[in-house]
């Protein structure tokens, strides 16, 4: 696949990066894409992450009828999107997160990232995209800016004495970032901490629930939504945080699921995909039976609108 590495700031229509050499983190431009869903520009869309055929399938949302597919990545996985409808497609091989405009079949920006990475997420205004995982200097979080001039830049990454990994991460409406991961205790137990709105360091949170393995987070609109995916059927708990304590609020169980791992909570419906099997929908926050179940053997999922 070819690539083009930029290295100095440059006028290249869709995006651009100022970079002081060629060390460090590039934004990258190639063709990732194959998708045709030009007919439903406009609309909204669910992206669904395939881990069989490694693309990512796009469907008319609600309706779930086929509309196109991305192709061309490596191990395409977590997804995240934002209010004005662009979508981000976390590549866990080419190490690397894409952004897509909704219906958009080529990228408008990929941006390179040192290390191993995890879940996404972005800010309501499309500003900042956090990425969890595994980084260089022991890092677990990794964090674009987008300039006023539309330029990704400003990466800032942050560690945490008490995590040894990220594995998701969601803003809530105020510009607070959430992240969930693995301790760095012997065992690798569950771990969430917080990185509030202007701060420069994660803040612990006690969790008063037990949580076998990270899945998701995501802020609902009331209660922070941190998924279960070490248990089955996989469940999605809501929590109220104060200060650095977060309580169990409810309890949503997918049923007939193995592994739910990065879901998409949107309005009254969550998408769940199902480890390496179908992608259901549920009512929100009710959960109980599926709605709809989607043959795709899915990962991620995002509805752009």
């Amino acid at each position: 696949m070819p690539w083009v590495f930029i290295c100095r700031a440059a006028a290249l229509g869709i995006a651009s990066v100022i970079l002081a050499s060629c060390a460090g983190p590039q934004l990258q431009l190639g063709d990732t894409s194959s998708a045709d869903a030009r007919g439903a520009r406009g609309g909204s869309l669910l992206y669904l992450s395939n881990v069989r055929t490694n693309g990512v399938t796009i469907y008319a949302y609600p309706g779930e009828h086929t509309v196109g597919k991305l192709t061309g990545f490596g191990k395409p996985r977590a997804e995240c999107a934002d209010s004005r409808g662009d979508v981000w497609i976390v590549d866990t091989q080419a190490l690397q997160v894409t952004q897509y405009a909704n219906g958009g079949t080529k990228p408008a920006a990929a941006l390179s990232i040192s290390g191993n990475p995890g879940g996404c997420s972005v800010t309501s205004n499309g500003d900042d995209l956090a990425v969890a995982g595994a980084f260089q200097d022991g890092a677990v979080l990794t964090i674009f800016h987008r300039s006023a001039r539309k330029r990704w830049r400003d990466q800032r990454t942050y560690a945490d004495p008490s995590l040894r990994s990220g594995a998701f991460c969601g803003y809530d409406t105020q510009g607070n970032l959430f992240i969930d991961g693995l301790s760095g205790r012997r065992g690798g137990a569950f771990a969430l901490a917080e990185l509030p709105k202007g701060a420069s360091t994660l803040a612990n949170i006690a969790v008063s629930q037990s949580i076998v393995a990270p899945g998701q987070v995501q802020w609902d609109g009331e209660y922070l939504a941190v998924g279960n995916a070490g248990v089955s059927p996989s469940v999605v708990y809501r929590f109220s945080v104060t200060a650095t304590v977060a309580t169990l609020a409810g309890t949503v169980t997918l049923d007939g699921t193995k592994s739910v791992r990065q879901f998409w909570i949107d309005g009254d419906r969550i998408v769940g995909p199902d480890f390496n099997d179908d992608v259901g929908i549920w009512k929100y926050p009710q959960g109980g039976s599926p709605l709809e179940t989607l043959a795709v053997p899915g990962y991620g999922a995002a509805v752009s609108r």
